[in-house]
């Protein structure tokens, strides 16, 4: 979770900043938040928290983590996205909501992503 910790103070005021100064909605501007901490993490998670199997390409690994993170982010801003307009829930809130849920689903796929071949 502390490799997330850097994409995520990011992400809280960049999703404020774009659904508020820049005028996007609210689900629009939490998309563009979403892609951008994937990526984030991805470098993050890749040189500071696994060690990366010896047979696996930092491109292939993205090719991988890429979109079965986005899964779990399309997941993230479903959820996002209902409390909010549904039950108008407040979108900070949710926001922080969701990475305490979607953390350790999170963590299990990357680690299988960067440690994919070790101790085969």
């Amino acid at each position: 979770m502390l490799a997330g910790g850097p994409a995520f103070v990011l992400a809280v005021p960049l999703n404020y900043l774009l659904a508020h100064w820049a005028g996007l909605g609210k689900a629009s501007a939490y998309a563009i938040v979403l892609g951008l901490q994937t990526t984030v993490n991805f470098f993050i998670c890749r040189a500071f928290v696994f060690e990366p199997g010896p047979a696996v390409s930092p491109w292939k690994s993205f090719a991988v983590f890429f979109p079965g993170l986005i899964l779990f982010r399309l997941a993230d801003w479903l959820v996002y996205v209902w409390l909010t307009s549904r039950f108008g829930l407040p979108y900070l809130g949710v926001q922080l909501f969701n990475a305490a849920l979607f953390a350790l689903l999170k963590f299990e796929f990357s680690r299988r992503v960067f440690e994919r071949g070790k101790g085969e």
